[in-house]
């Protein structure tokens, strides 16, 4: 009786640990895509003039079509379930952008507990300079 519950334990635990193990990594894939996906947005810039001085300055629409586009290259969709870019912000100077993706993680061995996975979201933040 005794090693059936210690058995019993053993295998909760292990299953425990893949779990936590399995969100975990899919976590660091996902800042991964995050990661790269703001820095590929932060290099659609476009200088403009603030009192004859070039200055650089993002926008919005360019920025979430660069983020979508680096996204797609990477088959980022295939890497991790429901993957949606939940917010794509523009920083105030107008010269880095911040990126929050979200997805879920369908744990090994009990998973069937949750069905839906367990969600993830990551933030990333990336700027660009003009330097000489």
């Amino acid at each position: 009786m005794l090693a059936i519950g210690l058995c019993a334990i053993t295998l909760l635990t292990i299953s425990v640990v893949l779990a936590a193990s399995a969100v975990n990594l899919k976590a660091r894939q996902l800042l991964s895509l995050a990661d790269g996906a703001v820095v590929a947005a932060v290099d659609e810039f476009e200088f403009v003039a603030d009192g004859g001085r070039p200055k650089i300055q993002l926008e919005q629409q360019r920025v979430h079509r660069a983020v979508q586009q680096y996204l797609s290259d990477v088959g980022a969709a295939g890497r991790v379930d429901n993957l949606r870019i939940a917010r794509v912000q523009i920083m105030s100077d107008g010269q880095g952008a911040r990126l929050k993706l979200s997805g879920s993680v369908q744990p090994p061995i009990v998973g069937w507990i949750i069905p839906s996975g367990v969600p993830i979201t990551v933030e990333s933040t990336a700027r660009t300079v003009l330097s000489r």
